[in-house]
């Protein structure tokens, strides 16, 4: 009985199967994911608004300093620069004897007219100046200003549950670490100073785990909907369907690859569609004739061939 039990449910499932219209179902999946993924990178785009717009200024200004270094063109940038951010601190150019010729405020450096920044010695990612001894400059990459997962608001608390030796937890609690973009004018010997904070983007983490969990279901989806059609495609070829299916299952594209390998390199009924190897005369499933042969030995014969390859008969 269970036997017979799961028959049917086989048949019901295959029977519902071949009434899906694979072709519309997958031209409705891929609109469906753009419009999704569009989706998300507006929405990353809109929460990421402010860190895009300082990343866009600091990309101006920073190019403005490199082609020229420091001058009334590049005041205003940086003016702007740090205006439109909560999270610069401040923005100092020194020249190539570490005396400051511009800042835009006097957060950090107070009144002092120079600002020597030198590496620690146990991170030389890390610096600290002349002038406060609590502060630590940790050096990034122009690319950090929007891909920086210190804008997740427990980043650095996770990933010192993952490794309790994680040195910024243990090295510098007690001291503030902001981060430090800076430039050399190679002509000049200017350099720009771009000093920040990082500000946690709100919800972040509950914002990933739903671009996750679209982004999962959309590529869910994807793969079932392979696998699903090279099972019904394989039933319909009367070829070992349940092979095909796990395999495609369990291998996703290449499976996808290796059955139509295997479809091109046999032949198929153009009657019942059965998947016929390329040798066969008659189709084993319904005897339709899929191959001419040679009247004379039998031999199969081939489009555009000109003589019987068995015999040399002329055709």
């Amino acid at each position: 009985m269970d036997r017979l039990g799961g028959g049917i449910e086989m048949k019901k499932f295959e029977e519902f199967l071949n009434k899906i219209n694979f072709k519309k179902a997958a031209k409705i999946y891929v609109l469906v994911s753009i419009l999704l993924l569009l989706l998300c990178a507006a929405a990353i785009g809109f929460v990421t608004r402010d860190k895009i717009k300082m990343a866009m200024d600091y990309e101006k200004a920073s190019d403005s300093f490199k082609d020229n270094g420091f001058g009334d063109k590049l005041k205003p940038k940086l003016e702007k620069l740090t205006a439109d951010s909560k999270d610069i601190i401040n923005c100092i150019v020194v020249d190539k004897d570490n005396n400051i010729i511009y800042k835009a405020n006097d957060n950090l450096i107070k009144n002092h007219k120079k600002i020597i920044l030198t590496p620690q010695e146990s991170n030389r990612k890390e610096l600290k100046d002349n002038i406060n001894k609590d502060v630590v400059y940790r050096v990034t990459k122009e690319e950090n200003i929007i891909f920086n997962l210190n804008y997740i608001k427990n980043h650095e608390r996770i990933l010192f549950d993952i490794d309790e030796e994680f040195y910024y937890e243990k090295d510098l609690a007690n001291e503030e670490v902001n981060e430090l973009n800076y430039l050399v004018n190679r002509e000049t010997k200017e350099k720009l100073f771009l000093i920040r904070t990082v500000t946690p983007i709100p919800d972040a983490e509950a914002f990933i785990k739903a671009i996750g969990v679209i982004v999962g279901f959309i590529f869910i989806i994807y793969w079932l909907g392979v696998t699903l059609w090279v099972y019904r495609d394989a039933d319909r070829r009367k070829s070992n369907s349940a092979l095909w299916g796990l395999l495609t299952l369990l291998t996703n594209i290449i499976g996808l690859i290796i059955y139509t390998m295997y479809k091109e390199t046999n032949r198929i009924c153009y009657k019942c569609g059965a998947i016929q190897d390329k040798s066969d005369g008659f189709c084993s499933q319904c005897g339709t004739q899929i191959n001419e042969r040679c009247k004379e030995c039998n031999s199969i014969i081939y489009k555009n061939q000109k003589y019987c390859s068995g015999c040399g008969h002329k055709l």
